[in-house]
């Protein structure tokens, strides 16, 4: 039996609160008198104290009624979860600053401590158990030494603890091997081992020590790290508190910012109704302006009709009742009555002198709200996005600070005027290989700040570190400048002004409204096979038309529903030139993608999990599918069995993408509609060019390549319009249409020149373009 009493050998937990945990914190108070004595969980003195993985100590009875599962117990306190070992709970560290101050407790006055670990009352305590955390008679001293349920208990004879001279030679008994006493101190594994323990599990390579060898080193280095851990902790506290300031500093400026964008709202919603109210007196004046001079007019022209009425009653009254002579005497009055009111012819284009309309640029009202009504800046690091004249930033340091800019909306710039969009300076990619000077009043491009007050007033540009990266009225997040098609010089396509278009005229149109063969409800989307016949997708009758070249009807499949074969509001087609297979593309609610074959039999469908808007359809000669998506600004491409090859987001770059195609170079051509032009990429998203711009190709409905590589870009602004390009963005010819069409779905090419036209006016128009001779420039 060992009579050798446990002892601190480590400080681990001779600071802590043995009785810490989230339900009774100990406070400072409780440090300076030392650990509690009592278990939070029955409020008893500790019966076998163990110590926790979260250094909470409760007494290890409670902790087997509170162990549910034997790998692991969880702390009550602060619920964190203590692995447990082969041995369970015994297994568990002994809390020795407990159990010392127990035992010192106890031998204060050894006459009035009785044995409680047997049935005998009154009798004197000799001994005690640290194992049964029992006071122990005579008898109960005996029974631990030689009864074998007792073997290995730790009993201490209570004489023996009031000796200062014991206490020093107290050892610990090893928690896996309860006969023998720590000795060596592991340095491979980190805990101390007993004699047996070196034979055993750290026989092999260990690099242990003598305790009593290392112990002085060991030990301070835990004083150090507690010391360490107290310093981090109270410098965390006061990160909290500083967190803590500046959460209600974030909160004071967020209400603050949120007030502003109030504010900010209401003097935008007071300056559109003061230009409202401006433009309706502007209106009223120019209307009673106009109303007084027609009332003129008409006044002067009803003088008019009546002195001319007046002689000619004068003249028929004369007629029949005198002679010639007679007749004579009138003459040279009524030349010179007449001869002024016979010249009198009121301006024949009089109902145009007087047309008046309200012109509204919505485009620009919509650019100017979004880059004027101000943004969240949240770190002032960096550069502002946006910067106008007379628009002083004050407080730069400050962050997170609402900027606003009104003065375009004072000046009434963006509300009730025609705006001339092309002063606003927008963003061009340097592969667009637009190589012209700056204006004459431009500084060097290299310059912090580029003036253009002389050349377009009003507008600012920011450099962004000398490289030419600042926002001008853009929402565009690329950090190269784009400039507007006014700076576009003729070695790529001629000004808007010089730019002539030769006309062109449909040689063939098919189809009307209705549901039966060659009617259409709403033929939204077209393709070209190899045989040039024309496949139409008729959205709302949930089905696909073919007709041969000339546009006759040869046959139709789908039906409205979900099922395989059934079609849901197809609205792109294309076609896999190789083999015919017709490429479907349904929008909401089912936005997924379906094959058939050339004679109109299901094949597959897939793309309902990853499509949401898809807008444009188009197969390479890979038989890769390609398809741009509106709203999410995506292209993803699939394989013709449905599996994802590659997908991007070009969000940065598109505004409203409607049409696609692609090059044999895995170049993807996407029309943008609102930026009125076609955005290039390659297969993995890097933006390449941009083809085009405004005041040449105004909102494209479509793009597509010929047989000789030319892009050929179609928009119905005013009228419909072809608009031909090298792939690298060379103007080449420009055609329009002698009459306007309605709003205009999709464009296909065909191979002998001709360009099919799907109109919202249920009719597919076929222009040809090629055979047309080039105007000289």
């Amino acid at each position: 039996m060992s009579t050798s009493s446990p002892s601190p050998t480590s400080d681990m937990t001779s600071a802590e609160s043995t009785s810490t945990n989230s339900s009774n914190p100990s406070s400072e108070n409780d440090l300076d008198t030392g650990p509690n004595t009592k278990c939070t969980i029955c409020n008893e003195t500790y019966t076998i104290p163990k110590v926790l993985s979260c250094f909470h100590t409760f007494c290890q009875p409670c902790l087997e009624k509170l162990q549910e599962t034997p790998d692991k117990i969880t702390c009550v306190g602060c619920r964190q979860d203590t692995l447990l070992g082969p041995l369970g709970l015994h297994g568990l560290v002994p809390d020795f600053a407990v159990s010392n101050i127990l035992e010192e407790n106890d031998v204060t006055d050894t006459s009035a401590l009785h044995c409680t670990g047997c049935k005998t009352k009154d009798t004197n305590a000799v001994a005690r158990c640290f194992d049964c955390a029992n006071l122990l008679c005579a008898n109960c001293v005996m029974a631990h030494q030689f009864m074998h349920c007792f073997e290995g208990h730790h009993v201490r004879y209570l004489a023996d603890l009031q000796n200062k001279d014991a206490k020093i030679e107290k050892t610990v008994q090893c928690l896996k091997h309860k006969h023998d006493a720590l000795k060596y101190f592991c340095l491979t594994c980190n805990i101390p081992i007993c004699q047996e323990c070196t034979v055993v599990d750290h026989a092999n390579g260990h690099n242990y020590e003598i305790i009593s060898e290392i112990s002085d080193g060991i030990v301070e280095k835990i004083h150090q790290m507690s010391e360490d851990s107290k310093n981090k902790a109270n410098s965390l506290r006061g990160l909290s508190k500083s967190i803590e300031h500046t959460s209600n500093h974030l909160q004071i400026h967020y209400h603050k910012a949120q007030n502003e964008i109030n504010e900010t709202y209401n003097f935008y919603r007071s300056m559109i109704e003061e230009r409202k109210q401006e433009v309706l007196k502007e209106l009223d004046g120019a209307y009673n302006a106009k109303q007084v001079t027609l009332s003129a007019i008409a006044t002067k022209m009803q003088d008019s009709t009546d002195k001319l009425y007046q002689a000619a009653e004068f003249v028929d009254k004369l007629k029949g009742h005198t002679s010639s002579s007679e007749l004579l005497v009138y003459k040279k009055l009524l030349d010179d009555k007449l001869d002024g009111l016979l010249n009198y012819f009121p301006d024949q284009n009089i109902q145009n002198m007087f047309d008046m309309e309200f012109v509204s640029n919505y485009q620009a009202i919509q650019v100017g709200v979004r880059n004027t009504f101000g943004y969240v800046r949240q770190n002032a690091d960096k550069p502002a996005p946006i910067a106008r004249p007379n628009t002083v930033i004050q407080n730069h340091n400050r962050k997170n600070r609402i900027m606003s800019d009104t003065s375009g909306l004072m000046n009434g710039q963006h509300h009730g005027q025609l705006i001339d969009t092309h002063s606003l300076i927008k963003r061009f990619s340097t592969n667009n290989l637009l190589n012209f000077p700056p204006p004459p009043s431009l500084p060097s491009p290299t310059e912090q700040k580029v003036s253009y007050d002389t050349w377009s007033p009003g507008i600012d540009i920011m450099q962004n570190g000398g490289q030419g990266g600042g926002d001008v009225f853009t929402t565009s997040a690329d950090p190269i400048v784009d400039l507007t098609s006014k700076l576009i010089t003729a070695n790529i396509y001629p000004p808007k002004s010089q730019l002539k278009r030769q006309k062109m005229i449909y040689h063939c149109k098919f189809g009307e409204f209705g549901v039966m063969e060659g009617q259409f409800t709403e033929p939204s989307g077209v393709a070209i096979n190899a045989q040039n016949d024309i496949i139409v997708a008729d959205t709302n009758n949930h089905r696909i038309q073919i007709f041969d070249r000339e546009g006759r009807f040869k046959f139709q499949f789908g039906e409205c529903g979900k099922r395989d074969g059934q079609l849901l509001y197809p609205n792109r087609v294309a076609v896999v030139r190789t083999s015919g297979d017709i490429i479907v593309t349904e929008r909401s609610p089912t936005h997924q993608v379906q094959i058939y074959n050339q004679y109109g039999q299901f094949v597959r469908k897939f793309g309902a999990n990853i499509l949401q808007h898809p807008r444009g359809v188009t197969v390479d000669s890979k038989g890769h599918i390609i398809i741009v998506e509106c709203k999410v600004m995506r292209v993803i491409i699939f394989d013709l069995f449905g599996n994802v090859l590659q997908k991007f987001g070009c969000s940065k770059h598109l505004e409203f993408p409607n049409g696609v195609v692609v090059n044999d170079q895995e170049e993807i051509f996407i029309s943008d509609n609102r930026a009125h032009c076609v955005k290039v990429f390659s297969y993995q998203g890097v933006f390449l060019r941009q083809i085009g711009g405004e005041g040449v190709t105004n909102y494209p409905i479509g793009v597509g390549i010929n047989l000789a590589g030319e892009i050929l870009i179609a928009d119905n602004h005013n009228n419909f319009n072809v608009t031909m390009f090298t792939q690298d963005g060379h103007f080449l010819h420009a055609f329009e249409s002698k009459v306007k069409h309605a709003q205009c779905f999709d464009v296909a090419l065909m191979d002998d020149g001709s360009i099919v036209l799907a109109s919202k006016d249920y009719r597919l128009y076929i222009y040809r373009y090629m055979q047309l001779p080039v105007f000289p420039m």
